[in-house]
């Protein structure tokens, strides 16, 4: 009864919700390229036959940029052992075209249905899943319950819960203890990750430590060297250090310039959000800068370069390419936004990393990296000093980053421990519905 009490509350609040948001959502999608790419499947309206489509597949559920990419790791691990193809699944347009750039073999990226009652039926009924991976906290009521109902396994993997988010659901356990006991399983990224999840109602029986997917650098190959990339930096910085302001948010841009360029340093930008791109430009100029956008094509002529340039790689999917160039990385969102982006790239790349205050999201990570000596945090008005300490230091540089690098040894393997995990559920037939 309480079940359904709460499925019903659910699938009438949802409808609210979505006239709500759904305007603003479409706005986003529409500036970020999403219309004609088949948006229309989000309301369970596809473009080509059912016939046409995989079944028996890997059923994989992810939402932003970044949860894409784990979802890509991943699924290559995966294809190692398994032949049978996987559907992709992701809500927002950055995340398809990410997806679609991969062209991996025998993988069909899809939007997301919306979590409206018939909707989840209609797409599982489409692929057939014999088994669904959830890519971090993602589950839906409605998606979860048609998957319980049709008996396919429900994974979560990567699992994550920041004690903010812990407190959350602590005050609705009766809730959340509804919707995460749909889950078949959850391969959460440590054990006080595993702890938070069974503090808040999910079964200790399905947990398992996995570590982290996208921590598992050790598995990763060091990020090549990309020529065209370097060539543009060299043109630009005039041989000064290039520190690289990495998934920055409004205001961080013109800060970590203004620090780069007071420590004798050069400033590449690579915001969070590609479309803040006008926003960004005009607060760079701001503080004294000439912005050069990636998204223009065009650079000055050899001996024409200001001074005062930056160079804002407004893409989508290069970071980490850029982040392989940087002498040393300092992280967005960890300044004048709450809650910090994720190092690891600079980390598995070898470059040196200064965060900000407010690291939240990635507590434990920063905790294990502040105990190794491995990462640099401070204040925003110590910013210039802290970059011209670490260019002064190529000795003291080059042992932070190998300590840093051995930090994340503990997740060295997490990525087959999760395709592991998945295995030992992976139906072996899915009866058509």
């Amino acid at each position: 009864m309480a079940r359904f009490i709460f499925l019903l509350l659910y699938n009438l609040l949802l409808p609210v919700f979505l006239l709500v948001s759904i305007p603003g959502y479409l706005v986003k999608m529409k500036r970020r390229g999403g219309f004609g790419t088949g948006l229309s499947e989000r309301f369970g309206i596809y473009r080509r036959p059912r016939s046409e489509e995989p079944q028996g597949v890997l059923y994989v559920h992810a939402v932003s940029v970044g949860e894409v990419f784990i979802a890509l790791k991943f699924i290559r691990e995966w294809r190692k052992t398994h032949s049978e193809p996987v559907v992709l699944a992701t809500s927002t347009a950055t995340g398809h075209r990410v997806v679609r750039d991969a062209a991996l073999p025998g993988v069909r990226a899809l939007y997301s249905p919306l979590d409206v009652p018939g909707l989840s039926g209609r797409c599982l009924s489409r692929f057939t899943p014999r088994a669904v991976v959830l890519i971090e906290a993602e589950l839906w009521p409605n998606f979860a319950e048609v998957c319980h109902r049709r008996n396919i396994p429900m994974v979560m993997l990567n699992a994550r819960l920041s004690p903010r988010s812990e407190g959350r659901y602590r005050k609705v356990r009766g809730i959340t203890r509804l919707l995460f006991e749909r889950l078949t399983a959850l391969g959460a990224q440590n054990e006080r990750d595993a702890g938070r999840f069974a503090g808040i109602g999910v079964r200790p029986e399905i947990i398992t430590v996995t570590g982290s997917i996208k921590f598992d650098a050790l598995a990763d190959a060091r990020p090549e060297r990309r020529e065209d990339f370097a060539a543009i930096l060299h043109r630009l910085s005039g041989g000064r250090p290039v520190v690289l302001a990495a998934s920055t948010h409004a205001g961080e841009e013109a800060l970590i310039a203004a620090a780069a360029r007071d420590a004798g340093a050069w400033p590449l930008i690579v915001p969070r959000h590609a479309e803040r791109r006008a926003e960004v430009c005009r607060d760079l100029a701001a503080a004294g800068f000439s912005p050069i956008l990636r998204t223009a094509g065009e650079l000055p002529e050899e001996g024409a370069v200001p001074e005062n340039c930056c160079y804002v790689a407004d893409t989508t999917g290069e970071l980490r390419a850029w982040t392989a160039l940087a002498d040393v990385v300092v992280i967005g969102k960890s300044f004048l936004a709450k809650g910090g982006q994720n190092p690891a790239e600079a980390i598995a790349a070898r470059v040196p990393v200064i965060a900000g205050p407010d690291m939240t999201n990635f507590a434990d990570l920063m905790n294990m990296l502040e105990q190794e000596r491995g990462a640099l945090r401070c204040e925003a008005a110590e910013l210039s000093e802290t970059i011209r300490g670490l260019l002064a230091d190529p000795e003291g540089v080059r042992a932070q980053c190998e300590r840093a690098f051995r930090a994340l040894d503990m997740h060295s393997g997490a990525t087959q421990r999760s395709v592991r995990l998945v295995e030992s559920l992976w139906l072996p037939t899915v009866e058509q519905k």
